[in-house]
């Protein structure tokens, strides 16, 4: 029970959540052989290299060297710890959360403050909201009618207003909270030891996830003044703005309603409410950081296909170059929707209809065409010099590409406007290096040529005991010659499944082991078989050498003990057990 949970529930969670069908709400998964396969969902790839076992339930990839069970990679996928995973794939096959084991404090005070935080932001955003509809400042309500706001969109997104300094402390220790939890939830920060309120005097949008829990807080100030205009929520046990898409909540519910076919993506908070008000409900913008891979993740558990529809000022059209790469690379299909110079989505529907909008949405350009232009644009092509880097830097997009019959067509648009053939461009993008990147291969550290040769041993017996091989029987003789007590621990559960009459699962052991942090067990788990070492022979090979290394060590601290003994009687029981080792090696080799 070192997650809190019992091994039973766990196994029973893992039975009812089949690795396949979770990793395809992610990935497209596709079968080859007896394994699945689909482009790694934790790095840039384009040839797939992510490996699931159905059989026994656990995934690795040979790019990355991700790997783990279903838990294990909805915490990866989901940015989510073990027991929020857990909570995931238990909503998913309708199982009740237990409770957490008394033994496991640690976990249990997590969840614990999880929940308290959860229900003081959603009692706070509340609080915010009350005091705009009800109280009605000047300041916030001259700012939401010249941004022609009703009180259905105040509703929506939670709209709310800080009083002031001190108004939120008093209202939630009125409600019993703690001011440390308010420290820790990001409600509130401390100055001279006084509290405040962190989105003090400031317009307040509560930030929502997927599942319709208040996680933070983005709040606008609405006077002039030196500092920051826009400011977040500190990072916390339960926000990171790096992970957080605005409105995704709304994109869910879309979802469900099979009402959904693409999200635009904007920069700011005002653009996607904008957006909302004008029937674009499907509109989601990052936290005022930089689009990150988990963002783009996020919004891949959704819908395929996103619109970049970012500022048409410069600083909008670096960010849209920026968010390329990264969209791309999680699987979406990208369409950018170019604004006029110097407007964002807000400004835009102000001074056009919403006819118009639509039609700049449904005419956005593929990723690879935007991205052709723009380089076009970058240079002087009366310039043999620069045509020629226009060329090279667009065969470098056109190249990944994984279709054929896709990068003929960019081919052919790059043919137009360079005026030179497809044969000489297919043979310069033959020619040209991926960017994609290469990851090293994992290497055992500098060890002495006999402990590599006692490793590689291990890790093959332990793998072919673990992988089911045909000609691996469990041998008791090589217990004592592990060495290392996780391997112990792994071959003990391996003979106690051998005396039930049961096959290891490979999956188990990643309740038992922390395994992305023990390179032994990781190494294990996936071992590669090759032709040469795939046999009996070189099997029983490993078990004769793991056998004479134990008893080599054996008959060391033997030694030792018998140099170090006085007592005539113990020597002599030393010694004759000397006699028994070097026989017994005698009878090894």
């Amino acid at each position: 029970m070192r997650t809190g949970l019992s091994s039973e529930w766990i196994s029973e969670l893992k039975a009812n959540n089949d690795i396949i069908k979770i990793i395809s709400k992610y990935a497209n998964v596709q079968k080859k052989g007896k394994t699945h396969w689909a482009c790694c969902p934790f790095h840039i790839e384009k040839t797939p290299s992510f490996a699931i076992n159905e059989y026994e339930q656990f995934f690795h990839c040979f790019g990355c060297g991700a790997s783990g069970d279903v838990i294990k990679f909805v915490e990866k996928i989901e940015a989510v710890d073990f027991y929020d995973a857990c909570k995931i794939l238990a909503t998913n096959s309708h199982m009740q959360m237990p409770e957490i084991s008394g033994d496991n404090e640690d976990i249990k005070q997590k969840k614990k403050k999880k929940e308290t935080y959860l229900k003081m932001l959603k009692d706070t955003a509340n609080y915010y909201h009350m005091n705009l509809v009800k109280i009605r400042p000047m300041l916030a309500m001259n700012y939401i009618k010249k941004r022609g706001l009703d009180a259905s969109i105040l509703k929506t997104f939670g709209i709310g207003y800080s009083l002031g300094w001190n108004e939120v402390v008093d209202y939630l220790s009125r409600l019993g909270y703690t001011k440390e939890d308010m420290l820790d939830s990001g409600i509130c920060e401390r100055k001279n030891n006084n509290l405040f309120d962190a989105q003090s005097k400031r317009l307040i949008f509560p930030i929502i996830n997927s599942y319709g829990d208040v996680v933070g807080f983005s709040a606008r100030l609405l006077e002039e003044a030196d500092f920051a205009k826009y400011k977040n929520t500190a990072q916390t046990l339960i926000f990171d703005k790096s992970k957080c898409v605005y409105n995704i909540n709304s994109i869910k519910n879309l979802k469900h309603e099979n009402n959904l076919n693409e999200v635009i993506m904007v920069e700011g908070q005002m653009d996607v409410i904008s957006l909302y008000k004008n029937g674009f409900k499907n509109a989601v913008a990052c936290m005022g950081t930089a689009l990150t891979s988990f963002h783009a993740r996020e919004i891949k558990r959704f819908l395929d296909k996103v619109v970049v529809c970012f500022d048409g000022d410069n600083a909008g059209k670096q960010a849209t170059l920026r968010s390329l790469e990264i969209l791309v690379n999680a699987g979406l299909n990208v369409y950018v929707a170019v604004l006029p110079d110097g407007l964002d989505p807000d400004d835009y529907l102000n001074k056009n209809s919403k006819d118009d909008f639509e039609k700049l949405i449904k005419n956005a350009k593929y990723w690879v065409e935007y991205l052709i232009n723009t380089i076009y644009s970058k240079y002087n092509h009366n310039k043999p010099e620069e045509k020629s880097k226009f060329i090279k830097e667009s065969l470098f997009v056109i190249k990944k590409l994984s279709s054929v019959a896709e990068q003929d067509i960019y081919l052919n648009m790059l043919k137009e406007l360079s005026n030179i053939s497809i044969s000489v461009l297919r043979e310069d993008m033959r020619l040209a290096k991926d960017d994609f990147i290469e990851v090293e291969e994992k290497k055992d550290s500098a060890l002495p040529s006999r402990d590599n040769a006692f490793l590689k041993a291990v890790k093959f017996v332990l793998a072919a005991l673990l992988h089911k091989k045909k000609y691996a029987k469990v041998n008791g003789n090589i217990k004592e010659s592990l060495k290392n007590p996780d391997n112990i621990m792994l071959y003990e559960y391996i003979e106690k499944m051998n005396k039930e009459g049961k096959t290891p699962i490979v999956s188990a052991l990643f309740d038992m082991f922390d395994v992305e942090d023990n390179k032994e067990i990781y190494d294990i788990i996936n071992y590669e078989f090759s032709a040469e070492n795939d046999n009996l022979d070189y099997y029983e090979d490993c078990i004769k050498y793991l056998v004479k290394v134990g008893l080599e060590g054996k008959l060391q601290e033997i030694s030792r003990a018998l140099t170090a003994e006085t007592d005539l009687d113990k020597r002599r029981q030393l010694s004759k057990e000397t006699q028994m080792i070097i026989l017994k090696l005698k009878g090894n080799n």
